[in-house]
């Protein structure tokens, strides 16, 4: 009857087909019916379709057509009203399906689709139920029940037909009713297309006229009678009423829901759904769809499919996000049809399934949608529990202030509560203290006692939240003031679950010192095992005097922290003791008074801090060059009381008086690194001291550098020869009993810098006693002697003489020869 629209369900719901114009989609329930089969399986269901013109193709899952039979091959001449798919898949057959046609006359006729995709054609009582004196002249629609083998048809009397598996029909039941089942010549207003349905369970027949006007009957499946069933519509105080008359009128499509609910589409696009024994409407909003088709799914109740057509120049809700949309093409329509259907090429269309729900899955689909206030009171009417949708609200709200007080304290479920309280950030700082102090008031109700003495539980899980909200409370304290009481909610996140040592060392490697130092006030019992690699990631460039408060002496400093909460006690120590090791959660449980009872004053010995000062003192100068740096360090920690670098420190002032040299010194400054200082022997340091020192300046750096190391040098050689003689070691290195200054001095010999020799001896002998540059007249006068002969000129005589009139006077009788 060319209609635009129809819509094909397979018996499980596996496969809808939607025709529209000259078009057939085939969709599947895999992928939820969003997309068209293009892949192609060994599935055999095959759909039967016939068009207006009366050729019946059949088609794969995929789209592939196997093949198209018309009325020709038929050999008939009566319109065909559809088809009747055989259930026989548990039959073996040689064949792939098997259907049979009923025509307008009542003939029947089979077809099998064999494996090769061919089509053979066998008439099944050809005069079909014509023959029989009260079946119908004419057949317009029909629907077949297979559990009961009950064939129901429209016709010139409604009449139902029972049948074995080989269709040999036996009429069983009919029964008269005023209804238009044909088109008038002339008349093109019908409202709706013939229609007939078994309800899912057998008990019912509905059949729609094409005035809109749907029929009802009760069908008693144990004597096969058929009866007009008496409806009564009812009001909304539960008494008849006569609007059974306006519920059952202006129908342009139905199917059955349940055994005894309809779902009907109205002329005005209202859908609805109508209990006939109760007589009640089930749906309190209607809605609405355009040229609405309605379909079952055969195998199950609760399971409908709506197909919608509209025109493209129609507004589209794209609300219904479970709809698929697709164009409709072109199809040939002759005038007739175009003045009495819509124009098919400006057509779309889109496919909605309508499934029956439990309460609880209902309830979980409200919330789901976010319709929380329908889930209210969907929750009040079935008494079912409010904190789902509290759960909801809370989860898609801002979780600020506000949003704590309406919805979260509300929620019964003090575990969920908690956990939010614990994992959420709020939107502001005030709205993270506002969680954490909510939280912590939820678990003071866990405080230990004997009456609540265990060992495990949840009880113990309340209480390690309880610490983590009392760290996640201490570290936002730390973040708002490293960050000058500026807050942000990514940054404070990440803040408060990263190790505080990570923390620590991204503040140093920045330069952050003042942040880096409240972290070490705020949190020193967990920062002081990582103490010394959080320092040494401070640039070298910085000044050691802008972090000096920092560095580590002999002894701990006093540590200040917050007063203990009763979760941070003995008992709590223990059982964290006693879990299993996970560094994300220790993290995120161990406060400073639970660190301070599990490490204790932990602080690096002594020899450790030595150890770390040297090593960073070469770092700073051999990452910086800034011996400076170097020199403060050090000298920092000799304050601190860490002696053991006294001579390091030393070592290091002579060496920065070397490569920061004054300009009249510009030709003994070098560029040493503090490394190669360090490599060199303490001859070696004496001798670089003078290196480049000429007669005019040779006294000055004698003074100031060589003198002072070479006096300090030789003390210590002192102490340590005692100690060997107290150790019983009386063999001394004689190589020690020379000075620094004569070795020196006889080095110089060898290259005849004669004026320098003279320079020292004259200021060494000037105040022998005082000046320190000889032990006494017996070393001066013999190295002036070995001076002399180790030089090698002869033009030099007078300064030669000049050397030896410096010696003590009562030497003079020693001369040259």
């Amino acid at each position: 009857m060319r209609k635009p629209l129809s819509l094909f369900i397979s018996p499980r719901g596996e496969r809808v087909a939607v025709a529209a114009g000259n078009q057939v989609t085939i969709l599947r329930k895999e992928d939820d019916y969003q997309e068209p089969c293009g892949i192609f399986t060994k599935s055999h269901d095959i759909l039967g379709i016939v068009d207006d013109a009366d050729v019946i193709y059949f088609i794969k899952a995929n789209g592939e057509e196997i093949t198209r039979i018309t009325k020709r091959h038929l050999k008939i001449s009566s319109t065909v009203i559809g088809l009747l798919a055989e259930n026989d898949s548990e039959v073996q057959q040689s064949f792939l399906c098997s259907f049979t046609v009923l025509t307008s006359d009542g003939a029947f006729h089979h077809i099998e689709i064999s494996q090769e995709s061919s089509a053979s054609i066998f008439p099944v009582n050809k005069s079909g139920l014509a023959l029989k004196r009260q079946f119908p002249q004419n057949v317009f629609c029909f629907d077949y029940y297979p559990e009961l083998s009950l064939l129901v048809v429209v016709g010139s009397i409604t009449a139902s037909g029972k049948s074995d598996q080989n269709l040999v029909l036996e009429l069983i039941a009919s029964t008269q009713f005023k209804g238009l089942y044909f088109e008038r010549k002339g008349y093109a207003g019908h409202l709706a297309y013939p229609k007939v349905s078994i309800s899912p369970k057998g008990d019912y027949i509905a059949a729609l006229d094409m005035n809109g006007c749907l029929h009802i009957f009760k069908l008693d499946k144990e004597t096969y009678s058929v009866t007009n069933f008496a409806f009564q519509g009812r009001t909304n105080s539960d008494r008849p009423s006569n609007a059974c008359k306006d519920i059952l009128v202006d129908i342009v499509d139905f199917t059955w829901w349940s055994d005894h609910v309809l779902t009907l589409a109205k002329q005005s696009g209202f859908v609805a759904m109508l209990d006939i024994v109760s007589g009640l409407k089930l749906i309190e909003n209607e809605p609405v769809y355009s040229m609405p088709v309605l379909e079952r799914v055969q195998k199950f109740e609760g399971n409908i499919f709506l197909l919608e057509g509209f025109s493209s120049e129609d507004r589209f809700d794209s609300s219904n996000s479970n709809r698929r949309t697709d164009d409709l093409h072109h199809g040939e329509q002759t005038p007739e049809d175009r003045s009495n259907q819509p124009d098919i090429s400006r057509m779309r269309w889109n496919l909605v399934s309508l499934s029956e729900r439990s309460v609880p899955e209902m309830y979980k689909i409200l919330i789901g949608n976010s319709k929380h206030q329908a889930a209210l009171e969907f929750s009040d009417r079935y008494q079912l529990d409010r904190d789902e949708v509290l759960k909801s609200q809370w989860l898609c709200s801002n979780q600020g202030i506000n949003d704590l007080n309406t919805f979260l304290s509300n929620i019964k479920d003090k575990a969920f509560v908690l956990s939010e309280c614990v994992d959420k950030v709020g939107p502001s700082e005030e709205a993270v203290k506002a969680l954490l102090a909510y939280g912590l008031q939820l678990t003071n109700f866990y405080k230990f006692s004997e009456q609540n003495n265990q060992k495990f539980g949840e009880i113990w899980d309340f209480r390690l939240a309880r610490l983590q909200l009392l760290q996640f409370s201490d570290r936002l304290e730390t973040f708002l003031g490293i960050n000058m009481g500026r807050f942000s909610v990514q940054e404070y996140s990440k803040f408060r679950v990263m190790p505080i040592d990570e923390s620590a060392i991204a503040l140093a490697e920045s330069g952050k010192i003042g942040a880096l130092n409240l972290l070490f006030k705020r949190h020193p019992y967990s920062l002081a095992p990582f103490m010394l690699d959080i320092l040494a990631a401070i640039p070298e460039t910085i000044p050691v005097r802008t972090y000096v408060q920092l560095l580590p002496g002999r002894s701990p400093p006093r540590f200040f922290i917050r007063e203990e909460d009763w979760v941070e006690c003995d008992k709590m120590v223990g059982f964290i003791s006693n879990l299993p090791e996970n560094q994300d959660i220790d993290n995120q449980i161990r406060t400073e008074p639970i660190v301070k009872q599990l490490l204790g004053s932990f602080w690096p010995s002594t020899a450790e801090l030595a150890f770390w000062y040297k090593h960073r003192a070469r770092d700073i100068d051999s990452y910086s060059g800034l011996l400076d740096n170097c020199l403060s360090l050090v000298g920092f920690a000799c304050q601190k009381g860490v002696n053991e670098l006294k001579q390091f420190h030393e070592d290091i002032s002579y060496l920065h008086q070397l490569v920061y040299a004054n300009e009249n010194d510009a030709e003994i400054s070098t560029s040493m690194s503090l490394v190669a200082w360090e490599q060199l022997s303490e001859y070696e340091k004496f001798r670089t001291m003078l290196d480049g020192c000429r007669e005019e300046n040779v006294v000055e750096s004698l003074w100031n550098k060589a003198i002072p190391f070479m006096q300090k040098w030789s003390r210590r050689v002192s102490l340590a020869t005692q100690e060997q003689i107290a150790d019983g070691h009386s063999q001394v290195d004689r190589t020690r009993s020379e000075s620094f200054l004569v070795r020196w001095l006889k080095e110089i010999s060898l290259v005849n810098k004669l004026d320098v020799c003279l320079m020292v001896i004259e200021e060494g002998c000037r105040e022998l006693q005082s000046s320190g540059f000889f032990k006494d007249e017996v070393e001066v006068v013999d190295c002036a002697l070995q001076c002399l002969y180790l030089f090698t000129v002869t033009d030099r005589w007078s300064t030669m003489a000049a050397i030896l009139s410096k010696l003590p006077h009562k030497q003079g009788r020693f001369c040259l020869k």
